[in-house]
C-alpha cells in the first residue's frame, strides 16, 4: 500500500517542480498577482561594421565590410594576392546556410628560378 502512496506523491511533486519551472517563482513580499517575473537576456543581434588596410611598405592591401540583422549575415571582403591579383568574396549567412561567391583577378606571376626540396603526395 506505501509505495501507491509513493509512486502518487512522486508524480504530484514531480508535476508541481515542472509547473513552477514554467511560470517562475516570485519570492518577493510585493503586491502582485502571484506570477513571478522572468528576465530575457536574448538581445536580438543587430551590427554592421567595415574596415580596411592599405599598408603600401608591405604589401598589405585588404579591406571587409558585414552586416548582421537577426539571423541574416551579409558581407564581402577583398585583398590583394601575393601575384599582386585580388580576391574579392561576397558572402550571406541565414537559415539556408553560408554562400559565398568568389572572384579572383589575376596579377602578374614572378618568374624566377627557384631552387629547393620537397616530398609529395600523388595520389
Amino acid at each position: 500500500m506505501v509505495p501507491k502512496y509513493s509512486f502518487a506523491i512522486a508524480c504530484i511533486l514531480l508535476g508541481l517542480s515542472y509547473a513552477m519551472a514554467e511560470h517562475g517563482v516570485s519570492h518577493g513580499h510585493g503586491h502582485g498577482h502571484g506570477h513571478g517575473y522572468v528576465q530575457d537576456y536574448y538581445a536580438y543581434p543587430r551590427y554592421k561594421f567595415q574596415y580596411g588596410v592599405n599598408d603600401h611598405y608591405t604589401g598589405d592591401v585588404k579591406q571587409q565590410s558585414e552586416h548582421r540583422d537577426g539571423e541574416n549575415v551579409k558581407g564581402e571582403y577583398s585583398l590583394r594576392e601575393a601575384d599582386g591579383g585580388w580576391r574579392h568574396v561576397t558572402y550571406v549567412a541565414d537559415y539556408n546556410g553560408f554562400r559565398a561567391n568568389v572572384h579572383r583577378t589575376p596579377g602578374h606571376h614572378a618568374h624566377g628560378h627557384g631552387h629547393g626540396h620537397g616530398h609529395g603526395y600523388q595520389g
